[in-house]
């Protein structure tokens, strides 16, 4: 790996998700949005009406932490540059010979909102008021940094989750919207499966940054963790998750790319299971601790001792290991936090996939079990759990179908998927009593948790 990588990606709007990225030019970042400085925040605009609109939820709202970059003030003019230059490089993209002649008006940078939890990234948001050949434009951009917490920011670095992702949207996103195009018609393309790129940087160690585009604007939503996903929100996500599983079938297939092999940087088993491992071993004794005072849970308390030692990671390397049938690029973090919902009465439910910082090669239905084992009510999901899963292979092969990809030749059945998604379900599992500690202290998560544990040893599961 490089000690340094700094690219500036404009990514074209329109079909398949982004359409065109272009290489623009190397920039470097204004001094005030350094990583590793620890001075306050605040922003710097004409007025504040700009800064007023940036949405509420999971990506973008009023600053609710000082552990962001140095505050733009310090330095106002180098970082309206570098925003100028950032929109000027987007928008050559768009009319590579039309000169933009971008002209900033009110900006702000603020920290965005911690409702997003999670410890991978420090994320600020970004509005801007300008105009770019004589046309007014608004826009919010999300700002993802390298976290300023010591611990999370050692781990980060060592795992390589932040140039992981800033690789996601510099060459995997290209190479699926690319091979969708190919194949697909126009209509079947989704318009934002994921965010479009505007900058990334990277220097070993040190920085790492990714502008990427705020899909709240949009009209995107995260979903209320404690309440669950609703019915639709379940849905939407389990056919955008067959539509990017399918078109890595294709390059596979159809392009002959051995995906290891092109996308050299993802994530491995060995890194995973460390990953997930050490999860379970920071939550495990949080939730025994949790279950001395449940005797009602007695059984599950008795049931979960048995992974205080090499049994979770034993779990954990049986379901990351890629299988001898069918491997696709996997998200491996995919449940309703790192998701975004647009929904409305006049429009089907759509899905946007967010924070790509483990993708992996591997079973697809890694992705399927850790969404419908973490972010469905007990209730929906024992109603609906087997037709969900059935929802999701239906979506599957019908992409593929679409690629010119028939079932026969895969080579795997749905009792295939049926048995990956067993043995998903425990690895899950794993990852729930991992992050225990965002359920500790809400009831209605904490039962949720209680309830898919009970009833996954009570399937065997665990």
């Amino acid at each position: 790996m490089e000690e340094e990588e700094e690219m500036l990606v404009a990514v074209k709007e329109g079909g398949g998700g982004g359409g065109q990225r272009e290489a623009i030019e190397c920039l470097d970042l204004p001094s005030s949005f350094s990583s590793s400085s620890s001075s306050s925040s605040s922003s710097s605009s004409s007025s504040s009406s700009a800064a007023d609109k940036l949405c509420s939820g999971g990506m973008a709202s009023e600053p609710t932490s000082p552990t962001t970059p140095g505050s733009p003030t310090e330095d106002a003019e180098a970082t309206k540059e570098w925003l100028e230059t950032i929109l000027e490089g987007y928008h050559r993209s768009l009319a590579p010979d039309v000169e933009p002649d971008v002209e900033l008006g009110e900006w702000s940078v603020k920290p965005a909102s911690d409702e997003h939890e999670g410890y991978l990234s420090e994320q600020l948001s970004l509005a801007v008021t300008y105009t770019a050949s004589g046309r007014p434009y608004h826009d919010h951009l999300l700002a993802k940094l390298l976290p300023q917490d010591p611990f999370n920011r050692a781990f980060v670095i060592e795992s390589l989750f932040d140039l992981r992702e800033i690789k996601f949207y510099q060459e995997i996103k290209p190479a699926v919207e690319a091979v969708e195009r190919k194949y697909l018609t126009e209509e079947d393309m989704e318009s934002a499966w994921t965010p479009d790129l505007y900058f990334a940087k990277h220097k070993e160690a040190t920085e790492s940054i990714l502008v990427l585009d705020d899909m709240c604007q949009h009209g995107y939503k995260v979903p209320e963790l404690t309440d669950g996903m609703s019915s639709s929100q379940t849905r939407s996500a389990l056919v955008t998750l067959a539509n990017f599983h399918a078109a890595t079938v294709a390059l596979q297939l159809k392009e002959g790319k051995t995906l290891p092999e092109e996308f050299p940087y993802l994530l491995s088993v060995d890194q995973a299971v460390q990953s997930f491992n050490c999860l379970v071993e920071r939550g495990l004794p949080l939730l025994l601790k949790f279950l001395e005072s449940r005797k009602d849970q007695a059984d599950v308390r008795e049931g979960l001792t048995h992974y205080s030692g090499p049994r979770a990671s034993q779990v954990l390397r049986r379901v990351l290991t890629p299988s001898s049938k069918l491997n696709t690029l996997v998200h491996c973090d995919f449940w309703c936090n790192n998701l975004l919902f647009k929904e409305g009465e006049d429009i089907a439910t759509r899905c946007c996939i967010i924070d790509w910082q483990m993708v992996m090669y591997g079973r697809p239905a890694i992705d399927v079990a850790l969404l419908i084992t973490t972010s469905l009510e007990p209730a929906e999901r024992r109603k609906h759990g087997k037709e969900l899963l059935s929802a999701y292979w239906d979506a599957f092969l019908a992409r593929l179908s679409k690629f010119g990809i028939e079932k026969k030749a895969l080579k795997y059945t749905k009792e295939n998927l049926e048995a990956d998604f067993k043995a998903a379900q425990a690895m899950a599992a794993l990852v729930v009593v991992g992050s225990v500690d965002i359920a500790l202290g809400t009831p209605g998560r904490e039962e949720r948790v209680l309830s898919l544990l009970s009833d996954l040893m009570g399937q065997g599961v665990l």
